[in-house]
């Protein structure tokens, strides 16, 4: 039987947590910052350590709301840092934060690609959810269209992401637009229990529909790719 002293631990652990899912849920002013990496492969091992203390230092920074670092399927040396953060001010005082620097200069000297961090803000994000189960497979798609093509893209986003997550596989489905004018990226941040739930999202009749709406606007490929998440 629990003393009163471990009852009154446990409802403050409790609290805590509840506190912490109420405040990972970014409001209007949120802004995302997301982070491609690509590192030698020969310092994979290393990268994974430095990532994890960002991430760490990170989520305990003020006005974070999340940080999600995850590892691209069949290209284990490239990383996605996605993160939100509850506004503007936020945002740059992490960029300022001795942990971002640590970061940077310790990524320096294995990276084989230019350090490409940028800012969204909000078009549609949902509650995310908890996978039961290590088989979480992740999907960063990013989009770039030609200008005229911007708000028919958005509202094509959005109809794809809230019919996504009416799936039960579906764990979250995050998309965010550039904040730097013309505002013509986006990017979709989205997860499934398995992978079995990715396949079935691609051969979806909305995905498919999306895909078709959106295809001819691009001004680049259609760059959508596969990743795990970090422990």
């Amino acid at each position: 039987m629990f003393s009163s002293l471990n009852r009154c631990g446990l409802l403050a652990l409790l609290l805590a947590t509840i506190g912490q899912s109420a405040g990972a849920q970014p409001g209007p002013e949120a802004i995302y910052g997301v982070t491609s990496l690509d590192v030698a492969p020969s310092a994979t091992d290393g990268a994974i350590v430095v990532l994890k203390q960002y991430r760490d230092a990170a989520l305990k920074q003020g006005g974070n709301s999340g940080v999600t670092v995850v590892q691209e399927v069949g290209s284990p040396n490239r990383f996605l840092i996605f993160e939100a953060w509850k506004d503007q001010a936020a945002y740059d005082a992490n960029e300022n934060a001795v942990h971002t620097a640590q970061l940077r200069d310790k990524l320096k000297p294995i990276s084989f690609a230019p350090y490409d961090r940028r800012d969204y803000r909000i078009v549609s994000v949902g509650p995310a959810r908890t996978a039961a189960g290590g088989d979480t497979i992740y999907m960063q798609a990013h989009v770039d269209v030609f200008p005229p093509g911007i708000d028919a893209t958005l509202a094509a986003m959005k109809q794809v992401a809230e019919a996504a997550r009416r799936i039960e596989s579906n764990l979250r489905y995050d998309v965010v637009q550039s904040v730097k004018p013309p505002q013509s990226h986006s990017t979709i941040f989205a997860a499934w229990q398995n992978r079995t739930g990715f396949n079935e999202y691609e051969m979806s009749s909305y995905a498919r529909q999306f895909r078709n709406t959106v295809g001819p606007l691009l001004g680049s490929p259609f760059d959508d790719r596969l990743y795990t998440p970090l422990d």
